[in-house]
């Protein structure tokens, strides 16, 4: 705001000088027509020059002369102006530029409107938040077409406008015409002029999307410490009579000789013990605390097991799998959990696609992280079932469990990374794993 008011110190020196200059033209104009009346009743101009007259007295003599040093430095004064003009409007164009060097170098948006809510700036960042390119006829548009998309920004600046008082760090919601959401921090400030008067209002804002996902894995991760350190016990105990049930099946079982309905009775209760037995093993490795064993892995080689591990499955549906892995260094990460989690992934978009259906994984390194995509050509997944894939013992199959992408999520969590699903109904599903790049140290070795 300083730097504003310099320009508009800078605008009104400007505006006096420029009226020094027409008041000192406009004398330079009525002196010449005196002395072109001086011209008229003289014999030559050089008299006048000289500042002598021929037959005149000394008094008319001492006028002519004082007549022409004034003339003189009227005529320096007015070129000392006209240069005085020329740096000042240098100055105001240099502080103008100085201005909008800082706005395009700051990493937070800056959105400048005037009273009637018309857009007077816009720097880079925030035209970037807000998925526009600069330029473009934005200059003049209204405020409810600039911050199209978020109905809390713009009853934030109305009021600001309204009441001419500052709304600082709220948290709002940011909808982009993609559908992309953002979450931003913003302060909305009154604009001020030369009087302190409200000429409009500034918007500064930052993007939280990545700090509130932070929060949110967090948030997930305290939950799920909480529920696993509450649930571990009785999931101890109901395998302890498990165990109890299982063992009275197989006595009953030895005892049913060659009855054949008792036999597949017994059977049959031995088969769902253990299919909850597997289940309560499930539940217990996602319950307990994730112990990473970490070592030098290359991520290739991980997918590649795990293809190896899936072959009958692969084989079964006549899958098409492509992998596109860029050269990159060996990680420091728990190899089996890891390999269970992007075996975990494969699975899932195996049983999601239909016969002859395509998986593509991508491997690719980014500035500070590894990132793995796996994505399939199935029916996609519906939207209300998209909220809850995550979730404890969710599953729309009829024999999971409800755990697999669970105990993925929380070994990858456990990494300090991420795992994220973008899918469609009808445009197959993208399983993104975010791994930090956290490369080996020198002196440890790849077996």
């Amino acid at each position: 705001m300083e730097s504003m008011g310099n320009i508009e110190i800078f605008q009104s020196t400007y505006i006096v000088v420029a009226l020094l200059l027409f008041v000192i033209l406009l004398a330079i104009y009525a002196l010449q027509k005196v002395r072109k009346g001086f011209l008229d009743l003289s014999e030559s101009e050089g008299i006048l020059e000289k500042g002598h007259v021929p037959g005149a007295n000394k008094e008319m003599s001492f006028v002519f002369g004082t007549f022409q040093q004034t003339l003189q430095e009227i005529t320096q004064k007015k070129k000392e102006l006209i240069q005085m003009h020329k740096d000042a409007v240098e100055r105001v164009r240099q502080m103008e530029r100085y201005n909008e060097c800082i706005l395009e170098s700051m990493v937070s948006g800056v959105i400048a409107f005037d009273r009637q809510g018309k857009l007077t700036s816009m720097n880079e960042a925030a035209a970037g938040i807000f998925g526009r390119e600069l330029g473009c006829g934005l200059l003049g548009q209204a405020y409810d077409e600039v911050l199209e998309g978020s109905e809390a920004m713009k009853e934030i600046l109305q009021q600001v406008l309204r009441e001419n008082r500052r709304i600082l760090r709220e948290e709002v919601l940011l909808t982009l015409p993609n559908g992309e959401r953002k979450w931003l921090g913003v302060n909305v400030s009154p604009l001020k002029g030369a009087e302190g008067e409200m000429i409009g209002a500034t918007l500064l804002f930052t993007d939280l999307t990545e700090v509130k996902e932070l929060q949110r894995q967090v948030e997930l991760k305290n939950r799920l410490a909480a529920m696993g350190e509450m649930s571990a016990g009785i999931a101890h105990e109901f395998r302890n009579s498990l165990g109890a049930i299982l063992g009275y099946a197989r006595l009953a079982d030895r005892q049913a000789g060659g009855n054949p309905a008792l036999r597949e009775a017994v059977e049959g209760i031995i088969a769902e013990v253990k299919s909850f037995d597997a289940m309560l093993s499930d539940f217990l490795h996602f319950a307990r605390p994730a112990e990473l064993n970490r070592e030098a892995c290359e991520i290739a080689g991980l997918l590649r097991e795990s293809v190896e591990i899936l072959s009958d499955e692969v084989e079964k549906k006549k899958a098409d799998i492509t992998l596109e892995i860029d050269n990159l260094p060996p990680l420091m990460m728990d190899r089996t959990l890891i390999r269970q989690s992007l075996t975990n992934l494969i699975q899932n978009a195996l049983q999601a696609i239909d016969e002859g259906g395509e998986i593509r994984i991508e491997v690719k390194e980014m500035v500070d992280r590894v990132e793995i995509w796996i994505r399939d050509n199935g029916p996609g997944i519906p939207p209300d079932v998209r909220k809850k894939i995550f979730e404890p013992f969710f599953t729309t199959k009829r024999d999971g469990t409800g755990l697999g992408l669970s105990i993925t999520q929380k070994t990858i969590v456990a990494h300090q990374g991420n795992i994220q699903m973008k899918s469609d109904p009808g445009q197959g599903t993208l399983m993104i794993v975010s791994l930090p790049l956290e490369k080996v140290p020198m002196e440890v070795s790849i077996e």
